[in-house]
């Protein structure tokens, strides 16, 4: 069964305006495209130079398997999991601010994606688990964190931490072939937490975000410490990809 999506949008001037029809905007997504939902915030961005991180997107598909599964640790409005569902078997996604996690579904929605599950919740160690303010630092919902920001905070927002071992088992998340992670500083804790889905996966390769490796030896030595190779990625200033050390 595969349904198709259209976009009907009305004008909210009062309330009586579902019933008025005269400014109706329709627009019709063909089914057979990709779809992405983006922060309007970053409109003139996007417009200029395509989805962010696009070369890093085709350059990660040579990870992904069409018999494994792909885990979007930090998804944001889905340009990861929208652009390699294709290549995958499955992906799951864990988004856990709210109105980003929406788009994030109105990603998937829209681009008819089957495989693809979108988690409302943010992954952590067990110590970390339960409700949690997330930190909100920017309009287009990027940078938000647990943490304490050094830079102005806009709002809070409560969120829920699960550990990934945890919803592996509840949602049956098994053969992982590759995984992205960016979830601003607390990667060391959502490996804390994910530790027996890794080694039953055997230890898929991991691209992650770091921009103060100075300042998070742990995650690099715990990585090292489960087998991982860490290298910088080429072309980048803050993204890091491990994989088991030959």
């Amino acid at each position: 069964m595969s349904t198709s999506y259209f976009i009907l949008s009305k004008a909210s001037a009062d309330t009586t305006s579902t019933t008025d029809n005269a400014d109706n905007q329709i627009v019709y997504l063909n089914d057979s495209r990709l779809s992405y939902i983006l922060p309007q915030t970053l409109m003139s961005c996007y417009c200029d130079y395509g989805l962010f991180e696009a070369g890093l997107i085709e350059w990660s598909k040579q990870f992904c398997n069409t018999n494994a599964t792909f885990l979007d640790i930090g998804a944001h409005t889905g340009t990861y999991t929208v652009s390699l569902s294709k290549h995958c078997k499955r992906v799951v996604s864990f988004e856990p601010q709210r109105m980003t996690y929406y788009a994030l579904c109105g990603s998937v929605a829209l681009s008819n994606l089957r495989n693809v599950l979108c988690l409302q919740v943010g992954l952590g160690s067990p110590d970390q688990v339960g409700p949690r303010l997330l930190n909100i630092v920017s309009m287009d919902g990027g940078g938000s964190s647990i943490h304490a920001q050094q830079v102005t905070i806009m709002g809070q927002e409560e969120i829920v931490i699960q550990t990934l071992d945890e919803l592996a088992q509840c949602y049956g998340i098994a053969d992982v072939g590759f995984v992205k992670m960016d979830v601003e500083d607390n990667e060391h804790f959502v490996l804390l937490g994910a530790e027996r889905t890794l080694r039953a996966s055997n230890y898929p390769p991991i691209l992650f975000e770091c921009n103060k490796p100075a300042d998070n030896i742990q995650l690099f030595d715990y990585m090292t410490s489960l087998g991982y190779h860490v290298v910088r990625v080429s072309g980048t200033s803050n993204m890091f990809l491990g994989t088991i050390a030959q």
